[in-house]
């Protein structure tokens, strides 16, 4: 029997925000309380919603003409208001958002993305292997993170040597501490950085004519409202999708290992049976969400749990709350990558369910395989793994290894 949130926190005084201290260390005790004591909850300094049961985040996400993305994502659009939303992919409604959705998406599917498997493989074969002989690698820091990096920069078609400087841009971007209310003066100037970049890559692609087939050719051709996209526009929904495939999904991996090595039962039937690793990798994804929301504006007026919700107020969907609901989740709180869930909100859902998604399975399911064949009995000490302060994006930073050959 899980624990009262209400023997945990307290929440009468503390109440909940994204932005809370309490909240960014430790979110879950948080969610059980809201999930079961208010489940549709008013945050009253902001004007807002927070919705924590899964079925109402479910519906809230497949409902645009209810929840619009127009005026931002974050709760830096949405609750403190320090940041105006920008034209990206995660920040348009339909009909533009389908229409652009359904030219990227042939970069997208299954078979398009597994042309990168032989070069993910090789890659980690190689950051493996100049790690053995001191025994103890950084699973994000060394192998996750220049690996999503490197992955988008050649999705994109931008210089390899970019890499490290986007994950620094993306890490800065999305750290904040309590005060900051979702965006850092450092943060600001990171997004500012990143965006510069990438209008002056997409300057010169332009100037080159390109060939039409790439990602970036994509943006250039796309019209809306009668008119092509200025630079300025296409680099910040480049800056969406470098945010998604460098930030996220290093972190479902770090869980995923941390996981599997605090149930060791579990790692052995990996190890065992390779097939289960794109399942382990679900379930990672359910357990911890690195993406603890997504928020929305109320544009049409709806009643949610004898609340009533009116237009232009705003709503976090918590989706890291959803995919604990007891509603939903036989024994939520364990990780099990056995569990028969069909579902989870770890990548979103409906017309703004991650784009990425495919790529992030693909990485995640050859970092595992390759790990769990050459090291599966890698150690972890668990003092050592550093977590990112942030409202919105959480996970581990950093999360060093121990690693030894197999012997069979």
């Amino acid at each position: 029997m899980q624990p009262s949130a209400s023997d945990e926190i307290d929440f009468a005084t503390l109440g909940y925000s994204p932005f809370l201290p309490e909240v960014m260390t430790e979110p879950y005790s948080f969610y059980r309380y809201l999930r079961s004591e208010a489940p549709a909850y008013y945050m009253e300094q902001y004007d807002a919603w927070a919705l924590t049961r899964f079925a109402d985040v479910w519906a809230a996400a497949r409902s645009p003409e209810t929840f619009c993305n127009a005026q931002g994502t974050t709760a830096a659009n949405v609750l403190s208001r320090l940041e105006a939303p920008v034209p990206s992919i995660n920040q348009i409604d339909r009909p533009d958002h389908t229409r652009l959705r359904s030219a990227l998406r042939s970069h997208f599917t299954r078979n398009r993305v597994a042309r990168f498997e032989p070069e993910i493989r090789k890659e980690v074969r190689q950051t493996l292997d100049s790690h053995s002989a001191t025994g103890e690698i950084d699973a994000v820091r060394d192998l996750a993170d220049p690996l999503a990096a490197r992955v988008a920069c050649r999705l994109l078609c931008l210089p390899e040597e970019a890499g490290p400087l986007l994950t620094r841009w993306v890490h800065r971007y999305a750290a904040n501490e309590p005060a900051d209310q979702g965006r850092s003066s450092d943060a600001l100037a990171a997004s500012i950085e990143t965006n510069q970049y990438l209008a002056e890559f997409v300057k010169a692609r332009r100037r080159s004519g390109g060939d039409g087939k790439t990602l970036v050719d994509i943006f250039l051709s796309f019209e809306t409202g009668g008119r092509r996209l200025e630079d300025l526009e296409i680099a910040s929904h480049l800056q969406t999708l470098v945010v998604g495939g460098t930030d996220t999904t290093p972190k479902v991996i770090a869980t995923a290992l941390q996981q599997l090595f605090l149930h060791p039962e579990q790692r052995a039937k990996l190890a065992a049976d390779p097939g289960q690793i794109p399942a382990a990798f679900t379930e990672a994804l359910r357990y911890e969400a690195p993406t603890q929301y997504m928020a929305r504006t109320v544009a049409a007026p709806i009643t949610l749990h004898s609340q009533n919700l009116v237009p232009g107020q705003g709503v976090l969907l918590l989706y890291a709350a959803a995919n604990r609901d007891e509603r939903e989740f036989e024994n939520p709180d364990r990780f099990d990558v056995e569990r028969a869930a069909t579902r989870n909100l770890g990548f979103g859902h409906a017309a703004h369910v991650c784009i990425g998604a495919q790529i992030a399975r693909l990485e995640a399911r050859v970092v595992l395989e390759e790990i769990l064949h050459r090291f599966p009995d890698y150690t972890i000490d668990e003092r050592r793994i550093e977590h990112r302060r942030a409202d919105q994006i959480r996970g581990a930073i950093s999360m060093p290894m121990g690693i030894r050959e197999s012997r069979s």
